[in-house]
């Protein structure tokens, strides 16, 4: 019998290490403070052979991720494709380097290391960037074109303009839909952008504060602010609103007839301080959640700019580059819409 088992015993480790073991779960990325994503490029992949690590340039949108400080990060690097997984520990840094002629400038980076997960990917993968607690990140890279992937952007509500299947942001504008059957409504349809090799898309989940001190970061920066929001009860935003018309940012608000009517709504204090608001005609509701900053950044998602949405409710909210206009000619279309 001992020399039976002994014969066996090959057998079974090949037998069960040829079973996938799947330690990570999409769905895990629901318990992460804040993301970021991006379409890897040649450049981001660690292709150099002599290099034991490599970087991420630190555009605006990584900046507003990480902030100004230089962190160290504890860091779970994970591949995954449809039939394979790797998880490795390591470690990652965000740091700045001051530039010789300009000592207000710096240039950041993302240093990660060059392990077997990162060497798995290939220009075309998702990276997504997993922000927790306690200066512990994960760094998920999904294969292109894989269920994995597919399976990444239906959780997030992103996706890759397949014109075949609507996104969320066509299905929430489309006229198919039983409740907008019933009254007039444009056909053009927003879509969250397919993710960018050049940028990043970040996504902030709520209860807590991280959409509302981002969208309050982008209201402090910009010159030109276009925001169409169904509801507005948060007194933070609306007050950053109103510095901002006090700088001289060029601001118009859309918001729905019957929430700026009610009881906790702020419109009417935009209003007062000067600052042009409009409401819905022809719609049954105005239920976009937008804003457009400096006609090139956008929020979205579906944080209403309310207290609860803050404080209590299950939201999320996205920042990403606009590159095909298509906030913008929506937001004109309805402004020019609302004032017939």
């Amino acid at each position: 019998m001992q020399k039976l088992v002994i014969k066996l015993v090959p057998f079974l480790i090949a037998f069960f290490w040829a079973i996938p073991v799947f330690a990570f779960n999409i769905n895990e990325l629901q318990q992460c403070q804040s993301i970021a994503i991006k379409k890897l490029s040649l450049s981001d992949t660690p292709h150099r052979k002599n290099s034991t690590a490599t970087e991420f340039y630190g555009n605006k949108s990584l900046q507003d991720f990480f902030g100004e400080n230089k962190v160290y990060f504890e860091t779970e690097y994970i591949y995954k494709n449809d039939n394979s997984e790797i998880i490795l520990n390591g470690d990652a840094t965000w740091y700045h380097i001051p530039q010789p002629h300009n000592t207000n400038k710096k240039r950041y980076r993302l240093r990660y290391q060059k392990n077997d997960v990162m060497l798995a990917s290939a220009p075309n993968d998702v990276l997504t960037i997993c922000r927790k607690k306690n200066q512990q990140i994960v760094m998920l890279i999904t294969k292109a074109g894989s269920d994995i992937e597919a399976e990444l952007f239906n959780l997030l509500d992103v996706n890759e303009f397949d014109a075949e299947e609507p996104s969320f942001w066509q299905r929430l504008w489309s006229t198919k839909s039983k409740e907008n059957s019933e009254y007039k409504i444009e056909e053009e349809k927003l879509s969250i952008p397919k993710i960018p090799e050049k940028s990043w898309v970040r996504v902030y989940f709520t209860p807590g504060p991280d959409c509302e001190n981002n969208i309050i970061t982008e209201i402090n920066q910009a010159k030109k602010i276009d925001i169409a929001v169904y509801s507005i009860t948060n007194q933070n935003i609306v007050d950053a609103i109103i510095d901002a018309k006090e700088r001289g940012a060029k601001i118009r608000i859309i918001t729905d007839r019957l929430q700026s009517a009610g009881k906790y709504s702020l419109v009417e204090e935009l209003k007062t301080a000067g600052i042009p608001v409009i409401t819905n005609t022809g719609h049954k509701i105005m239920h976009n959640k937008f804003a457009i900053f400096d006609g090139k950044r956008i929020e979205s998602g579906s944080y209403n700019w309310t207290d609860s949405a803050t404080k209590s409710n299950a939201e999320n909210c996205m920042f990403f580059d606009q590159e095909d206009k298509a906030f913008t000619k929506q937001f004109n279309y309805l402004w020019d819409l609302y004032q017939k």
